[in-house]
């Protein structure tokens, strides 16, 4: 995610560093409740097998994770020597679930499993970068809004539903997921004129739009004018492009992101109606989801058992943040550190980020300590309160994908049948369309994933 990574993807090393627990450096970990504290240490390999040594590892757990040691305390020192870790995890799933009404075949229309081609499509994407090129169009020569309509056309001409189109063309894909990003950053135009403006200045951050609203400055008054007016250009640009997609007959779900122009704080409010009054008169296709999204695709309203799948997933700024908790040290690379050990410290990848927020049945765990929430004294909403089928996470660097069971481990091979698609789970990372041109397709019967590039660079 942009704001919480740099070009790579990565937090930097110094920022990462601060967060790593080193207990050879004289770090101590405590666990503390209204009644006491006690500090916390793995089991002593001796007294083991020594394959729970390392079940205790502060570097994968954020603040905020409810977990259950398990161990033993020691009458001596008072440590308690920590066996093993268990998490809340996901509920399990439910058996049939009921949902909205789709384009296309449904999960039980009577295709057979060897029928690949009327298997239904669920495509996701993130990141279309309304209002602005790529940062990297001006080196390659690539064009952003040339990419979404290559995507466009994909989904509504006829002559790209053949079997030699990746995942069976567009007639396939029974809904779009809009996972963030639709809308350009407005400070990259305001970073712009701050270098006309002083050329030895440094680069500004990337900002919201309180950090230009908040400025008083006369000179500051015709950069927040052309701000506004820019993102205004970009929900216009982003109108026009849903709504020729939803006039092709897709129904589309669109989810805010960061720089969408709704309440910061998580959870976020779905975009008013009158910012997008062409897609929303697609009543019955368009929908306006809020971040995070959860939806039932690929079954019917009616509630006749046509079960759907359950799909759960945000714009990426909660993994994003997650990963600034979550830090690794790789030995023997080639990189001097501050301390001078040769060690890299890097920020987990969004796949791994992802995972564990399904081991810790929470969405958000960093929330409200560094991620923005809403104060809720009665109930979470964050809590997994039903399994989902596909899990996702929008604006990531690169394209990621794993099949987990309900503790969270990956799993190999097919899964057959409904029983096999009700216990496990398909997490997914989008890449951000902007950057790397790619959308991903996930079938919704056999849970399998691609993603789908449009690149041209070369044209």
């Amino acid at each position: 995610f942009p704001d919480a990574a740099d070009g790579n993807g990565r937090k930097p090393q110094e920022s990462l560093r601060c967060h790593l627990f080193d207990a050879e450096k004289g770090d101590v970990l405590h666990l503390e409740d209204e009644s006491g504290r006690v500090e916390l240490a793995p089991e002593d390999p001796a007294d083991d097998d020594g394959e729970r040594a390392h079940s205790l590892d502060p570097n994968g757990v954020a603040t905020g994770v409810v977990a259950a040691v398990v161990g033993r305390v020691c009458a001596t020192k008072g440590i308690m020597r920590v066996r093993s870790i268990h998490f809340a995890g996901p509920p399990p799933a439910e058996e049939s679930s009921s949902g909205v009404a789709m384009r296309g075949p449904g999960l039980d229309s009577g295709a057979t499993d060897n029928n690949d081609a009327d298997e239904p499509v669920l495509l996701l994407v993130s990141g279309l970068g309304c209002g602005s090129d790529s940062p990297t169009d001006n080196e390659t020569g690539a064009s952003l809004a040339l990419r979404r309509e290559m995507l466009l056309e994909y989904l509504t001409d006829p002559a790209n539903h053949s079997e030699n189109s990746p995942g069976g063309g567009g007639a396939s894909v029974c809904r779009v997921i809009v996972a963030g990003g639709g809308v350009a950053a407005p400070a990259a135009l305001r970073a712009e004129e701050d270098d006309k403006e002083n050329s030895t200045t440094a680069p500004t951050k990337r900002g919201d739009y309180n950090s230009i609203a908040k400025s008083n400055k006369s000179k500051r008054a015709s950069s927040t004018s052309a701000a506004a007016e820019r993102v205004a250009l970009s929900l216009r640009e982003l109108d026009l492009y849903l709504a020729e997609l939803l006039g092709s007959g897709i129904p589309v779900d669109y989810v805010p992101g960061a720089h969408d122009p709704t309440n910061a704080n998580w959870p976020q409010r779905p975009m008013h109606s009158c910012l997008l009054p062409l897609s929303c008169g697609f009543v019955d296709s368009f929908g306006r989801g809020t971040n995070p999204y959860e939806g039932v695709v690929g079954g019917t309203a009616d509630g006749n058992g046509n079960g759907g799948v359950r799909v759960l997933g945000s714009d990426g700024l909660n993994v994003a943040d997650l990963r600034r908790f979550l830090a690794e040290k790789k030995s023997g690379a080639n990189t001097e550190s501050e301390e001078g050990d040769g060690d890299l410290v890097e920020a987990v990848s969004c796949l791994d980020a992802l995972n564990q927020t399904l081991r810790y049945g929470h969405m958000a765990p960093t929330g409200p300590d560094s991620l923005p929430t809403f104060p809720s004294s009665e109930s979470d909403p964050f809590v997994l309160q039903r399994k989902p089928a596909v899990y996702f996470v929008g604006n990531c660097e690169e394209f990621g994908t794993r099949l987990v069971d309900a503790k969270g481990d990956e799993v190999t091979g097919d899964i057959a049948g409904d029983d096999g698609r009700g216990s496990v789970t398909r997490l997914v990372c989008i890449p951000s369309f902007a950057a790397t041109g790619e959308a991903v397709l996930v079938k919704l019967r056999s849970l399998e994933c691609e993603v789908v590039s449009f690149n041209d660079a070369s044209l």
